[in-house]
């Protein structure tokens, strides 16, 4: 049986609503605000000057020019330009018993009242407001463009916890638990939680604000072809009509195109905006976690790679099962036996596989030289980071993650990372996503409770112990003695190459000789026989390597 769509909140449900958050309002602070002659005085209000002005009257001396408080009057006279904007673009679609931007208002006057009262700074709050910062900047946006119901939806909901905020930190205040730093707020539970769902209600609207953006600009791209074809119907009728008037045509043809040529740059405008602010929020997470770069490491590694070389791997049997089946793959060898090298063409080769058959790959090169490329942080940052930006699902993961984490203002532990990137590896996808871990022997096996190596390995264990089916996992690495007890166990015989045992190795390495011997202008000049001399006598002392 087909169920119909739910359908969004009606006007006289928003005002329920608000009405309960007034009536919650008044339970955590003892003031009816519903009743306060301030929010009567505001309905008078006509433009953000006069709320401003009422709001000074109100509370004498919070915006004194000069004095250790006035960063507090940054911050509360942008607030009151957008809400009172914000209020006339919504009014039209929704009704309230009590204007919602007036009873904000008057929360606002009431807390700063509370704050006066107590003796304590008016700077004292600037860290709450720096919390809630972010949806005032959020309705902005509806300044031209009106929100949808269910972005109203969400924009009620956020109202209603913003008033619950300013509730609660003027109850603390009012009781004295604070004098002049509301941080020792801000870890408190009822508070901490509704910042929490203030955040995750703000990230949720600007996806969808993001979403109407593409279909807004979507349609006006239409409608600027539609406008197209009519220019060039009137130009055929226009041939029909002025026959011999050219210089008339001509003027009309200008027009139309200068018509066409505004709504593109108007389309342009908004796409471009749109993409800025998007781009803008992936460098912010990327910024949150600070991810090792690997590719600086690959790059590197692809370039010493001779041309032909691990072919003989990447067209094996035992790698293309690893890239059908979900399954751990080890690679082992020697120092110098071109454990890297193998790294980068399998890095080429399944992300030739991703552009053609499509899936999602991220890698990770270990360096003993690079500090920040040694632990199992600079891991998974780096992996959680490259997959968001492969697939919409992995990117609302981790805008989520960082919505928990009160939007970056608070890093992630190991345990916090490693269940993030298991949310996205069971994300609802069928494609397979590959995991490529090299030199894990580079990081550090330090003496200690854990060492940062033992932590790489116990992630590595859980996330082959989890059998996730899409998930395709490489590791190369030293067949060190902690390496090998610890992954071993996780694989079948066939999954573990050793590279001093492999033919094909011991060939690339022929191949390589016979390159630089024969492209030697020194070399070329000597007999055929004393090249095959050098050629066998460095390949037998090469030894894999």
């Amino acid at each position: 049986m087909s169920q119909n769509p739910p359908e969004a909140t009606s006007s006289s449900d928003y005002s329920v609503i608000f009405d309960n958050a007034l009536e919650l309002y008044k339970k955590k602070t003892g003031r009816d605000l519903a009743s306060d002659p301030l929010l009567r005085r505001l309905e008078s209000c006509n433009s953000p000057d006069s709320v401003l002005s009422l709001l000074r009257q109100q509370i004498p001396g919070f915006d004194q020019s000069g004095s250790r408080d006035e960063n507090l009057t940054k911050w509360v006279s942008p607030a009151v330009n957008v809400l009172c904007t914000f209020a006339s673009t919504i009014g039209g679609a929704v009704s309230f018993a009590y204007p919602p931007a007036g009873v904000i208002f008057t929360g606002i006057a009431s807390l700063l009242s509370a704050v006066l009262a107590v003796g304590a700074s008016q700077s004292a709050l600037i860290d709450l407001f720096e919390r809630i910062e972010n949806f005032f900047i959020r309705l902005g946006t509806y300044v031209e463009l009106p929100p949808t119901s269910e972005m109203t939806d969400i924009i009620v909901k956020v109202m209603v916890d913003v008033l619950l905020i300013l509730a609660l930190v003027t109850r603390e205040i009012k009781q004295g638990k604070i004098k002049r730093f509301v941080k020792k707020l801000v870890g408190k539970s009822d508070i901490e939680d509704a910042l929490r769902r203030l955040d995750k209600l703000t990230l949720e609207e600007s996806r969808m604000a993001a979403a109407q953006g593409l279909r807004a600009t979507h349609g006006v791209d239409e409608r600027v072809m539609s406008l197209g074809d009519e220019v060039r119907v009137a130009n055929i009728k226009l041939d029909d009509v002025f026959d011999g008037g050219e210089n008339v045509r001509e003027e009309l043809q200008k027009v139309a195109r200068d018509v066409g040529d505004l709504v593109k740059d108007a389309s342009d405008d908004k796409r471009n905006q749109l993409l800025q602010d998007v781009a803008k929020l992936r460098q912010d997470l990327a910024n949150w976690l600070s991810p090792p770069d690997p590719s600086i490491n690959f790059n590197t590694a692809d370039h010493a790679r001779h041309k032909g070389t691990a072919e003989w791997f990447t067209q094996s049997s035992v790698f293309n099962n690893w890239k059908e089946s979900s399954s751990l793959l080890w690679i082992h060898g020697i120092p110098g036996s071109g454990k890297s090298v193998l790294s980068s063409a399998i890095i080429q080769d399944v992300k030739s596989v991703c552009n053609t058959t499509s899936g999602h790959m991220a890698f990770f090169l270990f360096d003993f030289k690079d500090i920040g490329k040694q632990d199992a942080r600079a891991l998974l940052s780096s992996i959680v980071v490259q997959l968001s930006n492969q697939s919409d699902d992995f990117y609302d993961i981790l805008l989520r993650f960082y919505s928990d984490h009160q939007r970056g203002t608070q890093q992630p532990g190991i345990g916090a990372l490693t269940q993030c990137l298991e949310d996205m590896l069971r994300a609802p996808e069928t494609l397979p996503i590959y995991l490529i871990i090299d030199a894990l022997d580079e990081c550090p096996n330090t003496t200690g409770i854990l060492s940062p190596r033992d932590e790489v390995l116990a992630f590595v264990e859980g996330l082959v112990k989890s059998n996730l089916p899409n998930l395709r996992l490489c590791v190369t690495s030293r067949p060190e003695p902690d390496i090998r007890t610890s992954l071993e166990p996780l694989i079948s015989t066939s999954n573990s190459v050793s590279l001093h045992d492999e033919s094909g190795q011991k060939k690339d390495i022929v191949d390589f000789v016979c390159s630089v011997v024969y492209s030697d202008k020194n070399m070329r000049r000597w007999r055929e026989e004393d090249k095959q001399l050098v050629v066998k006598a460095l390949s037998d002392k090469a030894d894999g390597m």
